[in-house]
């Protein structure tokens, strides 16, 4: 098989990097995907799927992970999925997103959306992120029903609107239906850990807004009488980070990669009050993310949360959840699905070191939670560089084709596992 595999990719090594650069040509930032969805759906009927195209599910607002989208979706923004009936009972699913970071986001180009082959790497908006997985998903589907027209499983593939919370997109899915016994996550590793990356861990996650109130002064020249909410804002802290040291030294991984490192972290991030040189500050507040793992859940956090600064904290002050939330999800490192990932990415790359990566607030989450299937994420070597940076995020090339390889034969291969 692998003789077969590697002869048709070969022979078409061109069409399929091709797929990837079609894929990058088209616009599919700020809620704009129709044209890129075209494209995925024309080829996944060519192949033989079935596919439906589906909007946000208005069911995700009951699910404790729901995060209302932060952009607005044109009217013509859809995900997509298809459907390919095999032989027995099993069901693979592969998904990923086609939507990407905004035009703007990592700096401005004469044009985002150029897909530019250089140094055996493709750069361009969405090579990284995750137009790169959506690609070699195509491109593995192409080679193994090609080697194989009839499967022993059925596939169904997920191209989704997902960077924003995952509610337009991955939860939505869930929430008409659409799940595997399995299911692959394919997203390039943005860590730069390449296919040796199993992404089998989501830590929970959890945006949180505290805002404290003070009282001004009665005049510039008197001020003795108000109380500075920056001061108390400040003692609020003080609290919040002795709760994190105390979860930090209770809350350990005792698995996996990540043995001995805390499984809980609190970040305080922005700080920010009102008020002027002379003047008291009425009001001052800080965002924090929460990062855990199981048992915590995201209401566990936020109770303790909100029950610690209600005995600590003597002064007025609101609590509210920000824009996301997570439930943590894993599936075991030992579990034979994860040990079938691992040692076809073996057969393909040699790599026998494998790091059990987790994530804040993955898409695997998803499937797990609500699509009651055995969800991992894997991925080609990439690099996304920073925020304005001014560089293009890129893929690299023989590490796209290593994955299709990859792919393919878990495609191929899947419906004769023990799993």
């Amino acid at each position: 098989m692998n003789e077969r595999i590697n002869e048709y990719i070969n022979e078409h090594r061109i069409e399929l990097i091709d797929i990837l650069k079609e894929l990058i040509g088209e616009i599919s930032s700020d809620g704009r995907q129709t044209n890129a969805q075209k494209v995925v759906q024309s080829r996944l009927e060519e192949l033989g799927f079935e596919t439906q195209t589906f909007r946000m599910d208005e069911r995700v607002k009951d699910c404790p992970d729901y995060c209302e989208p932060d952009i607005v979706y044109d009217e013509g923004a859809y995900n997509l999925s298809g459907t390919r009936k095999g032989n027995g009972d099993k069901k693979l699913m592969l998904f990923g997103h086609i939507d990407t970071e905004r035009e703007d986001y990592f700096g401005c180009f004469d044009d985002p959306y150029a897909a530019v082959e250089k140094d055996n790497r493709i750069y361009g908006l969405g090579a990284a992120d995750d137009k790169g997985g959506i690609a070699m998903m195509l491109a593995a589907l192409k080679t193994a029903l090609a080697i194989q027209p009839d499967l022993d499983h059925d596939l169904i593939v997920l191209s989704l609107l997902g960077k924003h919370g995952g509610a337009f997109g991955t939860l939505s899915a869930m929430m008409k239906g659409y799940s595997g016994d399995h299911s692959l996550y394919i997203h390039p590793a943005e860590t730069g850990h390449g296919f040796q990356e199993i992404k089998n861990i989501s830590l929970g996650m959890l945006d949180l807004k505290l805002s404290v109130y003070g009282r001004p002064g009665t005049a510039h020249d008197d001020l003795s009488p108000g109380v500075n909410a920056n001061l108390l804002l400040a003692e609020a802290i003080s609290i919040l980070e002795a709760y994190n040291r105390k979860k930090r030294e209770e809350r350990i991984f005792d698995f996996g990669s990540f043995k001995g490192q805390p499984s809980f972290i609190l970040n305080i991030g922005k700080v920010s009050s009102n008020g002027d040189y002379g003047s008291i500050c009425e009001k001052a507040e800080c965002l924090m993310r929460c990062r855990f793992f199981r048992p915590l859940t995201i209401k566990r956090v936020y109770d303790e949360i909100d029950t610690l600064l209600k005995e600590k904290l003597n002064c007025k002050w609101e609590l509210e959840k920000g824009h996301f939330n997570g439930e943590p999800a894993m599936v075991p490192n030992d579990d034979p699905f994860v040990s079938f990932i691992e040692k076809t990415i073996e057969d393909v790359t040699d790599e026998t070191k494998f790091i059990h990566q987790y994530h804040g607030g993955s898409d695997i989450r998803f499937p797990i939670l609500y699509g009651h299937s055995k969800c991992v994420g894997i991925g080609p070597y990439c690099e996304l560089p920073e925020k304005g940076s001014g560089i293009r995020e890129w893929l690299d090339i023989d590490d796209y084709l290593k994955g299709i390889r990859i792919l393919t034969k878990i495609i191929l291969n899947y419906g004769k596992q023990d799993l």
